[in-house]
């Protein structure tokens, strides 16, 4: 008899994990849109400093603070972004090679496409059309030997 692992099971449970699919199709692309605003507030603020400093004692120190307290929270967004979005692509990838009811018809291939080519809109629209509105939704099992 085969055992198996832990760690294999809870990639299994990981992978058919609906709060976890969720998560991992919206959050992404939310922190993305969150950052592109934060940069150009960024720009606003600086500008809106500049024009309103202009010619005024102490303009540097404020226009730095201004610039330095946007930039760090657009660093954040952009890290937690890029980490998060190749944890999604990684898992929604994954999702694709595995999911059983794409390995009925042709369209396995034409989803990984999307996924590697659409990156986070290609996530998400896999998300809507393969989990989210499939009734039941697909059951991804690590140990099948069918690709």
């Amino acid at each position: 008899m085969k055992t198996m692992p832990i760690l294999d099971r809870d990639l299994t449970s990981l992978l058919n994990n609906s709060k976890l699919q969720t998560v991992l199709a919206i959050i992404p692309l939310a922190i993305f849109i969150l950052a592109m605003l934060s940069y150009f507030v960024i720009f606003f603020s600086l500008f809106g400093t500049i024009d309103s400093q202009l010619g005024h004692e102490g303009a540097s120190k404020s226009m730095l603070v201004s610039l330095l307290g946007n930039l760090v929270i657009f660093i954040f967004l952009v890290f937690l972004g890029f980490f998060l979005g190749v944890i999604s692509f990684i898992y929604y990838v994954v999702h694709a090679v595995k999911n059983p009811n794409l390995m009925e018809s042709d369209d396995r291939l034409l989803w990984i496409l999307a996924i590697i080519l659409g990156n986070g809109i290609g996530v998400f629209v896999y998300w809507i059309y393969q989990i989210k509105k499939k009734d039941p939704r697909p059951i991804i099992d690590l140990y099948d030997e069918d690709l």
